[in-house]
């Protein structure tokens, strides 16, 4: 059975894609051809890291775009920073990395969490890569302000893991147009973050995004990774990348409640938010279940799951 690139449900006539997830990915009718190789995408990160043609992070990450002026299907380019996509091909050092991505992000839509558009595509050499849409930049190119929290501290890309999530909180408060909203949304994100393994949620990671309606928010999901799949306890206790009260492990429920708490969230609001968060378990084991993770990382994930879902619980 062929499943969706994008949603991992069964697609049809042996299509890898929806033509409704192509559309809302990628904007067109059928997916972009890509036409370059693993070992292509390797030499030309490897080449181009003062080319800026990478994006910056310790991850590669390669800006594309649709060439539309092709003689025959649209094609995916590699291009400078202005790209509107954002590929991440499989990493040598990291197993199963696109699909942990792609599984995370899947979980992230399955909790309620808002997400930037995601999928998976195939290389030219077979493997498969992961791809996102920039939300800063416009179908014609045209930017929209967004800054990380790495801009909005003041701090340097290189102490991305410096600073507390109170200390987002408060950002938050200052510039949010809709501050009690956006700090109910940052919560269950940091919540989600813990549930799903992911200590890598630093700086850059959330950020502030200008719309026009509603002027600054805090932006859709992105770069969401279950860490603790690929990176044991023993070589990185951590529990989450910025502190949280004071630390970055051993957190209980009664950390998550004080947190809640402290930032200016009621206690039936932080009870709340855990108790649907927990509620959605059956619904996470199933998308953990259709994602395109091997079967033993499927069920090293879901242990991971089931284990902080516990330390919620209590």
């Amino acid at each position: 059975m062929n499943r969706c690139l994008i949603c991992a449900n069964s697609a049809d006539n042996g299509e890898q894609y929806h033509p409704k997830c192509v559309h809302e990915l990628f904007g067109s009718k059928r997916k972009p051809a890509l036409e370059i190789k693993l070992d292509q995408l390797n030499e030309l990160a490897r080449k181009s890291v003062h080319q800026r043609v990478t994006v910056p992070g310790v991850q590669t990450k390669l800006s594309l775009e649709i060439d539309h002026k092709t003689d025959s299907a649209d094609k995916l380019t590699i291009v400078g920073l202005w790209g509107r996509f954002i590929l991440k091909p499989p990493s040598n050092r990291w197993p199963e990395l696109s699909a942990n991505e792609h599984c995370t992000m899947m979980l992230a839509e399955a909790a309620g969490l808002e997400t930037v558009p995601f999928g998976l595509i195939h290389l030219a050499s077979g493997e498969l890569a992961y791809i996102t849409k920039r939300i800063d930049r416009g179908d014609r190119g045209n930017k929209y302000a967004m800054e990380d929290m790495c801009q909005l501290t003041g701090r340097l890309t290189e102490d991305k893991y410096k600073g507390s999530h109170e200390q987002l909180a408060k950002i938050i408060k200052r510039y949010s147009a809709n501050p009690l909203f956006d700090l109910t949304r940052y919560f269950e994100l940091v919540l989600f973050s813990f549930m799903t393994g992911n200590n890598d949620m630093h700086l850059k990671n959330f950020s502030l995004i200008k719309d026009p309606v509603v002027h600054w928010k805090l932006s859709p999901c992105y770069d969401l990774l279950n860490t603790r799949l690929v990176i044991p306890e023993n070589q990185d206790p951590d529990e989450l990348a910025l502190t949280l009260n004071g630390k970055k492990s051993n957190f209980s429920s009664n950390s998550f409640d004080d947190f809640g708490e402290t930032i200016g969230l009621n206690s039936k609001q932080v009870q709340n938010i855990t108790e649907s968060l927990i509620s959605k378990r059956s619904s996470f084991q199933k998308t953990i279940e259709k994602s395109f993770l091997s079967d033993l990382m499927k069920n090293a994930y879901i242990e991971i799951l089931e284990r902080r879902i516990r330390v919620l619980n209590r």
